[in-house]
């Protein structure tokens, strides 16, 4: 059932300061997204009852990648969007009916605030940090399309080495569905150096839906892929400035070629922006 106009005007103007955009008008055709970027909560939610150092762990924060990101943003005049609250409030790279969306515990840890949230509650997270979250990357994805002939999308994270009995090997891996050329570019592009053990839909798998990714650019042509990188090469300052630097030459020789990256819109739609 459509929106009414009444609704979207409420809607337009609800949680938009849930959101955090740096360089709206940055020059770089590359938009940059932060999904988990803070481990921060609103103040109505306490820290969910859990411990703060919980929160700084990998469940509530994507660990070192918002230093990564903004340094992006500054180096490369990039616009960059991120989410301003921890995942475990509502986590904003999950589709709407995913059980996930919301999590009672996380890695072994209980999230107490969590339990047995009630139907208004859920709509009311979504309502104030999941949608603003995501028509603030619609309008960002359509200027960027406006001012661009050929921009392209990128979406980063970070991960865990060990996840249960699950290691990861890898430094760093993409994350696709649609279309591999922009990761296929990326990953050219962070081995020239030879020092990296690179993933292609890995550590993470993208076939059959990532929704940040999925949601702003299937079906549109836009190159567009994620980026996971193990959090223990983000646990300090030096770490983080290498890979922004790594990144900044990465993105660079991309955005140089960027044409031949760009995939022709397929004639596939994605559902309409709504709450």
């Amino acid at each position: 059932m459509p929106i009414s106009p009444e609704r979207q005007a409420e809607l337009d103007g609800l949680g938009e300061d849930n959101v955090e955009i740096l360089n709206p008008d940055g020059g770089f055709p590359c938009l940059i997204l932060c999904d988990h970027a803070s481990s921060a909560l609103p103040s109505r939610y306490g820290a969910l009852g859990l411990a703060p150092d919980d929160l700084r762990k990998h469940i509530g924060v994507d660990i070192g990648i918002d230093g990564v990101a903004r340094g992006l943003a500054a180096r490369l005049d990039a616009p960059l969007l991120s989410t301003r609250w921890s995942r475990l409030l509502l986590d904003c790279n999950r589709w709407i009916a995913d059980p996930r969306l919301i999590l009672s515990e996380s890695d072994g840890i209980d999230v107490p605030a969590n339990h047995g949230i009630t139907d208004e509650e859920w709509q009311l997270r979504c309502d104030r940090y999941f949608w603003p979250y995501h028509r603030a990357v619609g309008r960002a994805v359509e200027a960027l399309r406006m001012r661009e002939r050929f921009p392209f999308l990128l979406s980063l994270h970070s991960c865990t080495r060990q996840l249960g009995s699950d290691y990861r090997k890898w430094d760093a891996g993409t994350i696709w569905h649609e279309s591999d050329s922009l990761s296929n570019a990326l990953i050219e592009a962070l081995g020239q150096r030879g020092d990296l053990l690179l993933g292609d839909n890995a550590p993470y798998s993208g076939i059959g839906g990532t929704f940040t990714i999925d949601y702003h650019s299937w079906g549109t042509g836009l190159p567009a892929c994620g980026l996971e990188i193990v959090n223990d090469g983000l646990r300090t300052d030096q770490a983080i400035a290498g890979w922004t630097d790594r990144l900044t030459a990465a993105l660079a020789g991309i955005a140089a070629r960027r044409e031949q990256v760009w995939t022709l819109h397929n004639g596939r739609g994605h559902p309409p922006l709504q709450a």
